[in-house]
């Protein structure tokens, strides 16, 4: 089976620093994985993931190399990068930029140029499996943390990616919540085949659903494997 990305010997430095942040980091991802990164605050697990994004690739000294579908990430074409990777920032209502869900969701179908009946068809079976059919009317404004968090995750999704990187994003949600959005990622991850990648403080909620921990410590990968294995460690 192809690897859907590889991380191949990747250290990183940010400008204002002496330290890599990354010192030597190699795994890859498989299609359909669920992967938690965990570790300290300052251990690099944001920087790994904005790694996996164009977009997002931070400014610094890097040497190694980050591939998806054997492409290098920096010289993905924006449009593919855009249908490959997705991603949900920890803030709910910094990712917004529509005045209503339903154009929240039409958004981005119509910078790729999708047709509008697919469009309409594609927002349909998404509010659907969501469950975001009574709200696809609502500003967005009147939400709340949670039901903004699933429309971000939904704006992604619609595009169909093959990999979602998630960054803490149920850090200001309320446990109940969150729970919730922690399950739809499951349905998303075992219905859809989505691969999954995320930071997330709920160590033990998110251990249940994921196939593999990758752990983050002192600038080093020094864990990947079986959850509850990392858990202990």
């Amino acid at each position: 089976m192809q690897k859907l990305a590889t991380v191949t010997h990747l250290t990183f430095t940010y400008p204002d620093q002496s330290t890599p942040v990354l010192d030597n980091v190699n795994f890859t991802i498989d299609p359909g994985d669920f992967i938690v990164i965990a570790g300290n605050t300052g251990s690099g697990k944001t920087t790994l993931l904005n790694h996996l994004k164009k977009e997002l690739m931070p400014k610094g000294a890097r040497t190694g190399d980050v591939q998806i579908d054997e492409t290098p990430v920096a010289d993905m074409p924006k449009l593919v990068s855009a249908q490959t990777v997705g991603y949900v920032a920890q803030d709910p209502q910094i990712q917004s930029v529509m005045a209503t869900v339903i154009e929240e969701l039409a958004f981005p179908l119509e910078n790729i140029g999708c047709p509008s009946n697919e469009i309409e068809r594609r927002i349909t079976e998404l509010a659907n499996f969501l469950g975001l059919d009574q709200n696809l009317d609502r500003q967005i404004h009147q939400l709340s943390g949670g039901q903004l968090q699933l429309v971000n995750l939904a704006s992604v999704l619609i595009l169909r990616p093959k990999l979602i990187l998630l960054d803490e994003p149920t850090s200001q949600l309320d446990p109940l919540t969150a729970q919730h959005f922690l399950t739809v990622l499951g349905r998303i991850n075992q219905e859809l085949g989505i691969t999954i990648m995320l930071t997330e403080h709920r160590l033990s909620t998110v251990a249940a659903m994921a196939n593999r921990m990758i752990l983050l410590q002192d600038h080093h990968l020094t864990f990947d494997g079986d959850p509850h294995s990392g858990l202990a460690k």
